[in-house]
């Protein structure tokens, strides 16, 4: 364990910034709050608040070290957008979306593009979206592109940085099994050749650097069932089962390209502190050390990609017994 937030947190979002320190912000209670982690000292230390508090928002590292925080609910629908500067500990409000939104995605699109993809998610009246949107930082103004194909909400979003597109998977409202990539140069979406056999959302996708394919993991609907996605041909195949069925657990790609997923629940009732380590060289799963506190919906980070040292994957909050939230942290050390 590493010390405890100030406050409990869940729906709130994670992000290593890029001088090594973790930004922890929004969440159910007063979370409008930011809490910084530093690596070195293993303490956690008040951030600026944003402006507007928020849970299920976005949270997207940019190149330059900045931190864009993007539409979210926390009493109202929001379309407000917030930048954190780290260098400057400071908040800036831009241009607001068009379209108030929460339970999305958003991708950062690398130059030439250089601009912010934001998808799908909950509107207002919780109105199911398939609208989507770019963010021009040159201009500080938003335009709608084209629509994903489903509504898609509580769904996964993956830069496919060497195919230039962003997969986009499962989702609620109407359950989708189904997947859909959108192609940064033409800015069209295409639907996945096959289906999984199972609908999806609040799941885990990873990718795996040295294959390229997507591990979906956990999830709603037979959650010890994992695929993989082949965004070469544009479908799934069947992966190896977890050993436990997982809801809403964390899932970190480890510096061996190992995937450890953590925590989830059963029903939101039955809690989980295992952990499994999924090795996709042989398509297999082995336990991992077990968290001191059964969580689901919490947030697990890397914090050392150092190839000579443990990985070393920080979790944070989360739901535990009785549907309440956690201050509680763990540092998940993994010999992977």
């Amino acid at each position: 364990m590493t010390g405890l937030l100030a406050i409990s947190r869940v729906y709130h979002t994670s992000t290593v910034l890029l001088n090594g320190r973790v930004s922890v912000i929004g969440g159910t209670i007063n979370g409008n709050t930011v809490e910084l982690y530093n690596t070195t000292t293993k303490i956690w230390s008040a951030g600026p608040s944003m402006v507007d508090a928020r849970i299920l928002h976005t949270a997207t590292l940019l190149p330059d070290g900045r931190l864009i925080v993007a539409g979210g609910y926390y009493s109202r629908y929001l379309k407000t957008v917030e930048i954190y500067n780290p260098t400057t500990n400071t908040w800036s409000t831009v241009s607001s979306m068009n379209t108030a939104r929460y339970g999305h995605q958003a991708i950062y699109l690398p130059a030439p593009s250089n601009k912010l993809l934001v998808m799908g998610g909950y509107g207002n009246n919780s109105i199911r979206l398939q609208s989507c949107e770019l963010y021009d930082f040159a201009s500080n103004t938003w335009t709608y592109t084209t629509s994903m194909l489903e509504k898609r909400v509580y769904f996964t979003a993956t830069y496919l940085s060497s195919l230039g597109k962003v997969l986009a998977i499962g989702g609620t409202g109407t359950l989708y099994s189904s997947a859909e990539m959108f192609t940064i140069s033409s800015g069209q979406w295409i639907r996945s050749v096959n289906t999984m056999a199972n609908d999806r959302y609040f799941h885990t996708a990873t990718l795996i650097p040295a294959t390229g394919q997507v591990l979906i993991v956990g999830g709603y609907e037979n959650p010890d069932k994992t695929y993989m996605f082949n965004p070469t041909n544009n479908s799934f195949t069947t992966a190896a089962s977890l050993g436990q069925g997982r809801r809403e657990p964390s899932a970190t790609l480890l510096p061996s390209g190992l995937i450890l997923v953590a925590g989830g629940s059963f029903n939101n009732t039955l809690l989980y502190r295992s952990a499994e380590v999924y090795d996709y060289r042989s398509n297999t799963w082995r336990p991992a050390a077990t968290m001191s506190v059964a969580r689901f919906h919490h947030t697990a980070v890397l914090l050392n990609n150092s190839s000579s040292q443990a990985p070393v994957v920080l979790v944070t909050g989360g739901y535990i017994e009785n549907s309440l939230s956690t201050s509680n942290c763990e540092l998940f050390n993994v010999n992977g």
